[in-house]
């Protein structure tokens, strides 16, 4: 990666994957603390990487599963709801960040501003401000926004920023489910 390049194309970043496997990626997009009574899996045949994704959802959340696609069942529920052990590549995780939520929440995903995550980013950043107050939602996706920008730069390794451009917005959707009252 030139390290002058804008950050082009979420799945430009390297893949989140330590030695060959796939890291998890956890994501609460709920504060509800009441077990799960449903989970929903998406399995893949890759080696890897048996698992996509693994959704658990308490009986008043289980709406928020209605876009996740998978094996829906109670086998293995009683986690907490709204945990979502993601191993997916970083492109396929940022897709569903942008689709299940960004874009609901500020109106942008990467694709709005030619595939540039860290402009999405920013863009979201910006409407937030603008348009409600300031809020923890907001400052973690300016943080995550800045990680990119740094990433794009040469600042930061393509997997550190990664990382923490993942961890960044786990916080800013985690905030978000709280302030939704999720």
């Amino acid at each position: 990666m030139d390290a002058g390049a804008p950050l082009r194309g979420h799945d430009q970043i390297l893949t989140h994957h330590q030695g060959g496997t796939a890291v998890p990626v956890l994501r609460q997009i709920t504060t509800c603390t009441t077990p799960s009574t449903v989970v929903v899996e998406r399995r893949t045949r890759a080696r890897d990487r048996p698992v996509d994704y693994r959704l658990e959802v308490c009986r008043r959340h289980r709406w928020l599963a209605d876009r996740w696609t998978g094996r829906r069942g109670p086998e293995g529920a009683g986690g907490r709801c709204g945990t979502v052990t993601d191993y997916r590549p970083f492109a396929a995780i940022m897709q569903s960040h942008a689709d299940l939520w960004l874009r609901a929440l500020t109106t942008n995903a990467p694709e709005d501003h030619g595939g540039d995550l860290a402009a999405a980013l920013r863009a979201g950043f910006e409407w937030l401000t603008t348009y409600r107050e300031p809020t923890g939602v907001a400052t973690a996706l300016e943080h995550a926004a800045r990680i990119a920008e740094a990433t794009a730069a040469g600042i930061l390794q393509p997997a550190e920023g990664q990382a923490q451009v993942l961890a960044a917005l786990s916080l800013a959707e985690t905030l978000d489910a709280g302030a939704r009252g999720a």
